[in-house]
């Protein structure tokens, strides 16, 4: 398999698409915050753009596309697929734009297909993200429950997203728009349960309230300003207390047979990376 380091801002050679049968867009700016608003429409527009226009050059007729479950907005209640799309962050609206830039690619030719999924929170080898945070705060010890112990987190590991994308290239239909999370909904105690029980380890970490942390916060986004540079943002915190209850309704109605749930995601994390989760 050849690997070319490309940025998928400009326009991608038509050789690394020759012959290909689906092109898979996975490429996005995506922490929030961290960049300035422009850089997500610079990323995620022309990356979606580029994309298309690649499969145009190559005469690929399938694609694969991952948004974003920012798509709908921060809300305490389910989203199911279909929710009304109400994004909020530059990051959640240039998703949606994005989606919208593919199913004109779809509707533009015969015979294309096009699959759109909306991920919850992805964690498995390599991540970085917050899973693996997680994990290493809890070996260090210095993890606490931001606000409260039930704050919903919807997500799946990485492997179980690939078999989903295959799942969806199955079907006939020729768009699938999907949302990818395990259908049990869990919580930020949950999820560190999970990891007690996997790794053999008790945790018990304290809950602190919210109001001092987004003191702290903001002391901290001083700090950055000053050039004292750090990953602590108010916005940060105000996403930690807030839930994100995804059902995959169409993978549900579709009999999708999911091959892991939480502990086992986490079992063969562990296993993958000789027992480290970072």
């Amino acid at each position: 398999m050849d690997y070319h380091a490309l940025d998928v801002r400009e326009p991608l050679p038509v050789e690394i698409g020759e012959g290909a049968p689906i092109i898979y867009n996975l490429a996005a700016i995506h922490r929030t915050p961290g960049h300035p608003a422009a850089d997500y429409y610079a990323t995620n527009i022309a990356g979606a753009l580029n994309a298309v226009r690649l499969a145009d050059d190559c005469g690929v007729k399938s694609i694969v596309f991952t948004s974003s479950i920012s798509v709908y907005g921060p809300s305490e209640a389910v989203v199911d697929e279909a929710s009304p799309l109400r994004p909020v962050s530059p990051y959640g609206h240039s998703k949606q734009l994005a989606e919208g830039i593919h199913e004109q690619w779809l509707a533009q030719g015969d015979g294309r297909r096009l699959v759109v999924a909306r991920p919850g929170v992805v964690f498995g080898p390599g991540e970085g993200g917050n899973y693996s945070q997680l994990a290493k705060a809890l070996k260090r010890g210095y993890f606490f429950y931001p606000g409260r112990q039930n704050t919903i987190k919807s997500g799946g590991y990485v492997d179980e997203l690939l078999r989903s994308f295959d799942f969806a290239l199955a079907r006939a239909a020729p768009l699938v728009r999907y949302n990818f999370a395990y259908p049990k909904l869990s919580t930020t105690e949950d999820i560190v349960s999970a990891f007690s029980r996997v790794t053999g380890k008790r945790f018990a970490p304290p809950t602190l309230p919210v109001a001092p942390l987004l003191l702290a916060a903001g002391l901290f986004e001083a700090a950055d300003v000053l050039g004292f540079k750090n990953w602590i943002h108010r916005d940060r915190v105000r996403k930690l207390v807030q839930s994100t209850k995804v059902e995959p309704g169409w993978l549900m109605a579709n009999r999708y047979a999911f091959s892991t749930d939480l502990d086992q995601a986490l079992e063969n994390w562990r296993d993958e990376t000789d027992g480290r989760f970072v």
